[in-house]
């Protein structure tokens, strides 16, 4: 059994207490940071024992708020140091909270469903109503029920994030399908067999926002007030509509993977926009490519049904041959064929099925002999699924 967590956003009705609570957080938070630097504080119980009094003095709210600021004081802080050591921050220009947020200590709020109690004071409550539509009331009603826990909810100046915390037995199941992200597609293998290619728009989406941005950006020399705007507005759909079609695909594969009782099998590509050389124009579409965010939404969904996530390292996962292991040689634009067995398939296909060798899971000989069809093209989403013959 383990413990599986998904942040939810509520909206919620501001008043005026809460904005005075958000601005005066903000300024413990900073209060905090300048302390540790004028002292060389590093840990979090010194920083909490050096400021208490002074903190006392200066702010009348429950001392639970001065804990949670020297939390946050202590990991920004932390994160601040780690950057410098590695060349990566300015070591004259340390932290500072500059957003209005609020991670509340346990002990301070209360989430009861359609509102939040949180305690200023001892004995002293401000009562925040929440905003919600059905996503959300899912997870009040699987609240009441007992089947979730809040954890440590955070607050900002527009939303109020409640964690819910699921315990969840994660089955070893017998088969496994193994997910190849591209930039253009999605391609999953099973051991059962099956092959899906989910076929999607975000290539599309990143270029033809990329290419409005650059029109923009002509204009910001006469109008750069009016440019800053037009550019926040696209920016922010191009990011609402990657966001949505993320989920969606996340949601195809999930549901596959819970309909014939598979174990999910991810590439682990941290550091490959470090790592790989390239050029001006793959370094924009690398750092457009959502692969991570897809790999995230697809872990969560699939943990939250009970279904086990794992990575493997996907070196030369499409250069050797999942049937002999010699080395394969492109053949056309798609095909990869094995110089030694004369082995050929879809490339996407082969790393999908040199990704499930690799956790060792089974790979039955109709994998092996299964084949893409004609490709569908779709500017969004076209899911097609392939069975044996």
């Amino acid at each position: 059994m383990v413990d599986v967590v998904l942040a939810v956003p509520f909206s919620y009705e501001r008043n005026e207490i809460v904005d005075k609570l958000l601005k005066d957080f903000r300024d413990m938070i900073n209060f905090c940071i300048e302390k540790a630097l004028k002292y060389n504080v590093t840990s979090y119980a010194k920083l909490r024992k050096l400021v208490y009094e002074e903190w006392k003095q200066r702010w009348d709210y429950s001392t639970h708020f001065c804990h949670s600021a020297c939390k946050i004081a202590s990991s920004m802080l932390k994160s601040w140091r780690k950057k410098v050591r590695k060349g990566e921050a300015n070591p004259d220009k340390p932290p500072k909270a500059r957003k209005l947020f609020i991670r509340f200590d346990p002990q301070l709020v209360k989430f009861e469903g359609e509102r939040l109690r949180i305690s200023i004071r001892p004995r002293q409550f401000v009562y925040v109503q929440l905003k919600y539509g059905d996503y959300q009331r899912k997870f009040i009603e699987e609240w009441r029920k007992g089947k979730l826990k809040v954890g440590e909810i955070t607050m900002n100046g527009e939303k109020v994030v409640v964690p819910f915390r699921k315990e969840v037995d994660l089955t070893n199941p017998k088969d496994w399908i193994a997910i190849d992200i591209n930039e253009t597609n999605v391609t999953a293998v099973s051991s059962n067999p099956h092959i899906v290619r989910i076929e999607h728009g975000l290539r599309t989406i990143h270029t033809t926002y990329f290419e409005i941005r650059r029109r923009i950006q002509r204009l910001s020399k006469y109008k750069p007030i009016t440019s800053g705007k037009l550019i926040r507005k696209y920016s922010g759909r191009e990011k609402r509509k990657v966001h949505d079609l993320c989920h969606k695909i996340a949601k195809i594969i999930v549901d596959f993977a819970k309909e014939h009782n598979l174990g999910i099998i991810l590439e682990d590509l941290r550091g490959i926009r470090k790592n790989v050389n390239k050029g001006k124009n793959l370094n924009r579409r690398l750092h457009s490519w959502n692969f991570r965010k897809l790999q995230f939404f697809i872990e969560y969904k699939a943990k939250l049904n009970g279904i086990p996530v794992v990575y493997v390292n996907p070196r030369k996962t499409s250069s050797l041959c999942p049937k002999c292991g010699g080395r394969l040689a492109p053949k056309g634009q798609r095909l990869l064929k094995c110089k030694s067995c004369g082995y050929e398939n879809d490339r996407d296909v082969i790393a999908s099925l040199n990704m499930l060798r690799m956790r060792g899971a089974s790979v039955p000989p109709e994998c092996l002999s299964m084949k893409l069809g004609e490709r569908n093209s779709s500017r969004w989403l076209n899911v097609t699924i392939f069975k044996p013959p």
